[in-house]
């Protein structure tokens, strides 16, 4: 995280081999680690770029905020020196790419300020998990602090004092009386104390269940509906812990290297508000700016869980492997008819649903073919398997027919029909 390096992009080859195995909706855990390794690269380059941005733009900011956000930077680079992969797991965290993404965006002034403040909180963040010792005082917009991957402190005052020993950590604020205190173990934090909620894990994975991030959804809503996320208060937790336990021991069941590379690459579901007037709508959604994390409406059943995990898999691979490995140069303009959506997409929205519903046909096909399922699942099964397959068979020819696509982009779309052929036809 030196000033030199923090940006620096190792130039990552994706041998052939890999490529295939991408193309055809299952990674190999070397293609895991490539993906991971290529998303932590473009958050180093996404947070170096930020700092340029204020060292080519001295007055963007008042001099106060600048002297700030080069304090926050000397936290990170010492965490990095004490425990690299807990700032490396930290800066990953989806949340951290949406603050990033808008903190990039923002005008000078007032707007770059407010998003600069949080940069405080994902340096402490990574500190706090690497075990370091600091004493730090962090902005709290609204009253609110809240640390990536780890919770939130809710004290109505505008500063807080983190000061962080070998196994706790004190936040404190001024004039407050009783400290919230966490407790660091292993790269995780826990935390107690008044206005202290803490992010809760899935069973069975790493991955949270992150209502609490200000940033774990993007300023817009999520889908067409524009939906906000839910808090804490509208979160059903054991509701969505069960739908959890169920999808996974599903997906496991039917095709367990498609429950591994979920579970590798899941780093939290966010739960999605539903609207008032229509409680049965579903909606799920991966940003490119946040890989790893699925934002999703309750499903119904853990079958149609199990669904939205595989479907977002594959958004968030996908994501990563473009900004790696351009797939498409496509702008917006060309728009073309699918059978997943009724509004004509660009040829990016072709190409990410198109991969898809390609990994859901082949994830129940598996479940089709396999043991696991009694005879009425595997009929649903079928029919799902066989309607994604019909979607999927009316896309693909778009993707090929198409001079949009890179030379890789044609060589990637000629894996999924291999694939698509491979899976047989509808019975």
């Amino acid at each position: 995280m030196t000033r030199a390096s923090g940006g620096a992009l190792v130039p990552q080859r994706v041998p052939p081999s890999a490529l295939a195995r991408l193309a055809r909706t299952r990674a190999a855990p070397e293609d895991l680690v490539l993906l991971r390794s290529a998303l932590h690269g473009r958050r180093l380059v996404l947070l170096k770029s930020l700092l340029t941005r204020l060292e080519r733009q001295p007055g963007a900011v008042p001099a106060r905020t600048r002297e700030r956000f080069e304090a926050h930077w000397r936290l990170l680079e010492r965490a990095e020196a004490r425990h690299a992969p807990s700032v490396r797991d930290t800066l990953d965290y989806p949340a951290v790419g949406t603050w990033l993404a808008r903190a990039l965006a923002a005008p000078a002034g007032p707007p770059l300020v407010g998003e600069l403040g949080h940069f405080g909180a994902v340096a402490a963040a990574a500190a706090l998990r690497s075990g370091a010792g600091f004493t730090v005082e962090l902005a709290t917009p609204a009253g609110v602090l809240a640390l990536p991957g780890i919770g939130l402190l809710e004290t109505g005052r505008p500063l807080v004092r983190l000061t962080a020993r070998s196994r706790t950590a004190r936040l404190t604020g001024p004039g407050s009386l009783r400290p919230a205190v966490l407790l660091r173990s292993a790269g995780r934090v826990t935390g107690a104390g008044r206005g202290w909620r803490g992010l809760r894990r899935l069973p069975g994975a790493d991955a949270l269940l992150d209502d609490l991030d200000p940033y774990r959804a993007p300023p817009g809503g999520v889908g067409r509906a524009a939906l906000p996320p839910a808090g804490r208060e509208g979160t059903d937790c054991r509701t969505w812990t069960r739908r959890w336990r169920a999808a996974l021991a599903l997906l496991r069941a039917t095709d367990p290297h498609r429950a591994a590379e979920t579970t590798a690459l899941l780093r939290c579901l966010v739960p999605v508000a539903g609207p008032p007037d229509d409680p049965g709508l579903k909606v799920s959604a991966t940003y490119r700016a946040a890989p790893g994390a699925v934002l999703a409406t309750l499903p119904p059943t853990a079958a149609d869980l199990a669904e939205v995990l595989v479907h977002e898999t594959q958004h968030s691979k996908l994501a990563v492997l473009h900004d790696l490995l351009p797939l498409h140069g496509a702008g917006p303009e060309a728009l073309h008819k699918v059978a997943w959506r009724p509004d004509p997409r660009p040829l990016a929205g072709v190409l990410q649903g198109t991969y898809a519903h390609l990994a859901l046909a082949d994830f129940w096909d598996r479940a089709v073919r396999g043991p696991a399922l009694p005879p009425p699942a595997r009929r649903d099964a079928a029919e799902r398997r066989d309607s994604y397959r019909r979607q999927v068979a009316e896309a693909v020819p778009i993707l090929l027919e198409s001079s949009e696509l890179t030379p890789v982009g044609r060589e990637f779309a000629g894996g999924m029909e291999r694939l698509l052929a491979a899976l047989g036809q509808p019975g």
